[in-house]
């Protein structure tokens, strides 16, 4: 508890010491102050996490309304509507963004499998190509449709087994589809990604891009016709 006291005073010296300068306009002259400007922070980071593309001029608006006891909205009718986004309206928004992006996918040159998956080959890589079972290692980056990066494997491959039981369909149909040291670009509708449920970081119906290289192949065990 001491240790946070001290860690306050020290935000709070710090930001109070921005007075001269001010920010938004505004100054942080008091320890309300710097309060108000650290919830909002708080109010900024959590409303950025839950959509970026929210108009932050008018979130400010509607705090100031709330202030001035002169909201559109009453906190229940505030609530529905968050729920209601929540449920169905970013699914649709998400879906709506997503054949948006994998028509221009294809516009650019992607090519489409029977799936709906669409791929850009940027290396096919040596030697046979991958199959459904094999244990591979990759490296890979996971991006958004706008463009922001929710997952990648850096400088390190990681490892995977292609199969259903740890990759989503959009790997098991595209991976085959170049050799070890190949590099492929998947535009993967929601349907071959986490569909309607989404994943952490992941909406629901969200198009999902993966560049992915393939840097090593261990072959898994041949199935005989009665296992296929």
């Amino acid at each position: 508890m001491k240790k946070l006291s001290v860690f306050a005073a020290t935000v709070f010296a710090g930001l109070t010491a921005l007075t001269s300068c001010g920010i938004g306009g505004s100054r942080l002259a008091t320890e309300m102050d710097t309060l108000a400007y650290a919830i909002g922070t708080d109010l900024g980071n959590m409303a950025f996490g839950f959509d970026s593309t929210l108009n932050p001029d008018i979130l400010a608006a509607a705090v100031k309304d709330v202030y001035a006891k002169n909201s559109r909205m009453k906190p229940e009718e505030a609530a529905a509507f968050i729920q209601e986004y929540m449920t169905v309206g970013r699914a649709r928004k998400n879906a709506a963004a997503g054949k948006e992006f994998l028509e221009k996918a294809i516009k650019d040159g992607a090519e489409t499998l029977p799936s709906g998956l669409a791929y850009k080959i940027e290396k096919p890589g040596a030697g046979a190509k991958v199959a459904v079972g094999d244990s591979i290692s990759v490296k890979y980056v996971l991006t958004l449709p706008n463009g922001q990066v929710v997952d990648q494997s850096g400088d390190e491959s990681r490892d995977f087994v292609l199969d259903d039981q740890h990759l989503i369909k959009a790997w098991i149909e595209g991976v085959p589809l170049i050799g070890e040291g190949g590099k492929i670009t998947l535009f993967v509708p929601s349907e071959l990604g986490y569909g309607e449920r989404g994943n952490y970081g992941i909406g629901p119906n969200q198009a999902l891009k993966f560049d992915i290289e393939v840097t090593k192949v261990v072959r898994g065990p041949k199935k005989t016709v009665e296992e296929e």
